[in-house]
């Protein structure tokens, strides 16, 4: 069942948010986040900050409240032994590896007991690599263009709405061109003279994923360059699927199973993929697509996630749940 945005407006208006809170179904609920703390604070992209971390704190309380918290290896128990589940279950994971998760994320998680899923982009760990995503958003806060087009886009983006929504356009516009955003990242330095670096990059060291081991939580792969699965040839996505697998392996002494695609929407990864990912020795996969997993093991690497957004309060996150497609 898909609920219309007319519908969910609709129940609000006729008081049946609470019937549909109530009712809500039996399944696989995952939550995802990306950074923690303040956008406003970065010099890179202010739209991967999912919430606060009193905010998070705030969402882990009610999570505890009204579901039952499992990890990756339990969902695969239950992927396995191709269970129905007969509650509501929630798995919490965090995308990219952030040094937030790490300083900001992990004490609030202690804090409730609970235990999350940190997905890594391996060449994003303790090398100062700065992401595609984080330099196309240093460059336009850098040099504030009031309009942009490279020359494969299909249209020309305007700085009409504020800096954070400027970025957040073309970022997408250069998640739907056919072409690499290293290419594109290329057009930018030159449209932009840009020769003088970017700042140091935001992201974890392998000490601090050993740590979060240490600490209960489990780790799992967000490929190796955070490209688009898609947009590679076969043996870019082999190494991309097997890399990072291998190298958190490696690096951590685990046994990693689980996967999320980068950006995660229905365009980023398809059968090719998921045969790879299988191949590879994956079990399950996660997506950026809201719904809940009455089934997950009818499509173990097509599991839904809700995406958290700053902001969002318990109402906020009632409605997204009660509202929502079941998968």
């Amino acid at each position: 069942m898909k609920f219309s945005r007319l519908q969910r407006k609709l129940g609000g208006w006729l008081g049946l948010d609470r019937h549909y809170w109530e009712k809500r179904s039996n399944g696989l609920y995952s939550l995802n986040f990306h950074r923690i703390g303040l956008g406003k604070d970065t010099p890179f992209d202010p739209c991967v900050f999912s919430c606060s971390t009193q905010e998070l704190d705030e969402h882990l309380a009610f999570i505890k409240r009204h579901f039952t918290v499992i990890t990756l290896a339990e969902l695969e128990s239950l992927v396995k032994r191709n269970v129905v589940p007969d509650r509501r279950y929630m798995c919490l994971t965090f995308d990219d590896g952030y040094i937030d998760n790490y300083t900001n994320a992990l004490p609030v998680l202690k804090k409730h007991n609970l235990k999350a899923s940190f997905f890594i982009a391996t060449g994003l760990v303790g090398n100062n690599t700065v992401p595609w995503w984080d330099k196309i958003a240093y460059l336009i806060k850098h040099y504030n263009p009031q309009n942009l087009k490279l020359s494969d886009w299909e249209f020309e983006v305007l700085n009409k709405d504020g800096e954070e929504n400027f970025i957040r356009e073309i970022l997408s516009a250069v998640k739907s061109c056919k072409y690499s955003a290293a290419s594109q990242i290329e057009e930018l330095e030159f449209k932009f003279s840009h020769s003088s670096g970017y700042p140091d990059a935001e992201f974890m060291n392998w000490e601090h994923l050993s740590s979060l081991l240490d600490e209960g939580m489990e780790v799992g792969a967000h490929s190796h360059n955070h490209d688009i699965l898609t947009k590679l040839s076969d043996e870019e996505l082999f190494y991309e699927l097997s890399h990072s697998k291998a190298l958190l392996e490696e690096k951590l002494a685990c046994c990693v199973t689980a996967f999320s695609y980068p950006v995660g929407n229905k365009s980023t990864y398809n059968e090719k993929v998921i045969d790879g990912l299988r191949n590879t020795g994956y079990q399950i996969a996660f997506n950026f697509l809201p719904g809940v997993n009455v089934s997950p093991a009818s499509t173990p690497y097509d599991l839904h996630r809700f995406p958290i957004a700053p902001n969002m309060n318990q109402e906020a996150l009632k409605k997204m749940f009660s509202y929502t497609s079941r998968f």
